[in-house]
This record gives structure tokens, sequence and C-alpha cells, in this order.
């Protein structure tokens, strides 16, 4: 089982990883959007940095205990879930005014650290307060930060994805 410490280094690892995929775009790369549709880099960044801001709100006011049912997934499972398809209708949707790239890398940053510093710094256990996930069923405090960690990678993947089609702009 991981701890609470461990989920927060792996949030900072994959923030981390996110950051370096998106910090030396230029600008046109940066405003890139897939030939299929689908949102443009700036607005998945936007995206997972709103996202990391409400699993911080359920984090920081969300938490119940006892936990409200048994837990909906097992820590090994969080990273496969997100292969379930695609993003819920009208979470975290993004506005599209991400549109500065120096901005946006800062202001993710700090969502994500955000969540990091509430792992590091909280006197709770985590693993004994929870919540309900929309789709997933509860999770623990601990699996929440699991699950921003994983929400994190999978849209790096994506804009790996991104960066091989034919069309990307070559910086």
């Amino acid at each position: 089982m991981t701890t609470t410490r461990d989920a927060g280094a792996l949030m900072r690892r994959r923030t981390d990883r996110f950051l370096e995929c998106v910090g030396g775009m230029t600008g046109e790369q940066w405003l890139y959007r897939p030939p299929s549709g689908g949102w443009s880099v700036s607005e998945v960044t936007e995206h997972v940095a709103t996202s990391n801001r409400g699993v911080l709100g359920r984090l920081r006011n969300g938490l119940e205990t006892p936990l409200p049912g048994p837990l909906g997934v097992a820590d090994d499972e969080i990273p496969f879930l997100f292969y379930l398809g695609d993003e819920p209708p009208g979470v975290a949707t993004p506005t599209g005014e991400w549109t500065d790239l120096s901005t946006a890398v800062a202001e993710f940053d700090t969502r994500a650290q955000a969540v990091v510093d509430f792992a590091a710094e909280t006197d709770l256990d985590l693993r004994e307060h929870g919540c309900s996930h929309p789709i997933f069923g509860v999770l623990d405090g601990a699996q929440w930060l699991l699950f921003a960690g994983a929400h994190t990678e999978r849209h790096r993947r994506q804009l790996i994805g991104y960066q091989l089609q034919p069309d990307f702009p070559v910086a």
C-alpha cells in the first residue's frame, strides 16, 4: 500500500514529467490541436491544472471519516482507470484562455505543488479519510493523490501522441 508521502512524491514526479513535455514548446506547438479534434495542448494543460485544483478542494474540504463506504479501487488499479475512455463531460472543461505558455506552465506547477504540499503538511491519516469520485467510487485521501498523479500522466502521454502527429509543428 502506498504511503501518503510516497503518493505526494509520485505526484511531484509526474508533474515534472508533464512540465518537461510542454516546457520547451513553441507558441505554435502550445496551441496545436490534433486534426481529429479534441483539446489543444494548452487546453489539455489547463484541464489537468483545473482537475488538480479540484482534487485539492476535495482533500481540504471533502474528506470524511470514517470512509463513506468501501473503496472503489485498489491503489495499483488507479493508473489503469484512464484506459476506460474519455473525460467525463463537464468536468474540468478548459476555457481556452491559457494561451500564454510561460504563464500557464507556472500556474500548472503552482496548482500541482499545492496538492503535493497538502500531502506533506496534513496531520490527517489520509488512509482513514476519503470521499467519492463521481465515476470510480470511494477513494481514500492517499488514493486521491495517486489519482491526480495518474491523471497527469495520462495527459502527458496524450501530448506525446500529439507530438507524433505528422502535422505537429516542428520547433
